[in-house]
Order: structure tokens, then sequence, then C-alpha cells
């Protein structure tokens, strides 16, 4: 079977950087359901700092497209194209760990593990309460 899908991308996006993150996804996704990409900030680094973390396969255009002045797309042309430019303007792609002043991004194989990504970004998920 073929693919246009052949690059992991796994993002690490600070809990105070969710909404504007979510507008990213937006520009850069194919659906209008992509601004609902980071929900809860359940990483975190050594220093305790949170994240919301997502991990998908993406098609190579990935890293050009997240470069590029952005667009609303045809799938949400209302999108708020200032908050997605804030959060384009904090990525950082393949350029070490996550901390709170960046949208850290690992992009590499589509097979590459993200859970091997997310280690690589310093992060470990937040003990959560189990719900009684």
């Amino acid at each position: 079977m073929i693919t246009l899908y052949t690059s992991r991308v796994t993002v690490a996006t600070p809990a105070a950087q969710i909404p504007d993150a979510n507008q990213l996804a937006l520009a850069l996704g194919e659906s209008s359901a992509d601004d609902q990409t980071f929900t809860a900030a359940s990483y975190q680094d050594a220093q305790g700092n949170l994240y919301a973390v997502c991990s998908t396969v993406a098609k190579p255009m990935f890293s050009e497209m997240a470069g590029q002045p952005l667009q609303a797309p045809a799938h949400s042309p209302g999108m708020d194209l200032a908050a997605a430019a804030r959060a384009q303007s904090l990525l950082q792609i393949n350029n070490g760990t996550a901390s709170p002043d960046v949208i850290a991004v690992i992009l590499g194989d589509r097979l590459e593990s993200a859970q091997h990504h997310i280690a690589a970004l310093g992060l470990t998920r937040v003990e959560q309460d189990p719900e009684l």
C-alpha cells in the first residue's frame, strides 16, 4: 500500500499556547476539527511545565507549509489567522527539547514511535487522579 503520509510529526505545545496552537493546526490541517488537536496539558518537562502533545502522520510538505505565510483553508475560512501566526512564530522543528517559550516539534519517518518522540522532547505523562 502506498501512502502520502510518510512522516511522523510530534508537537509539544506549552499549556498557555494551546488556543493559538489549535488555530495553527487548523491552518495546516485537513479538517475543520483540527482546532481540537490540543486539548489537555497532560505531559510535563523536568521543571514541571505542562504541555499538550499531539503525534500524527503527515505529508512531506508539513515542514514547508509550517514555514510559509498562513492562509485560512477552505474547510475553515473564518479561522483566527493572527493566533495561528503567533503559534507559527514559536515553532522549532527538530531543534531540541520542549520548553515553555517554544512549540517544539519532532519530525521524522512515519514508522518512528510517538513515544520515542515524546521522550526526545524531554516529556513524561502527568499522573492523573483516578475518577471515583
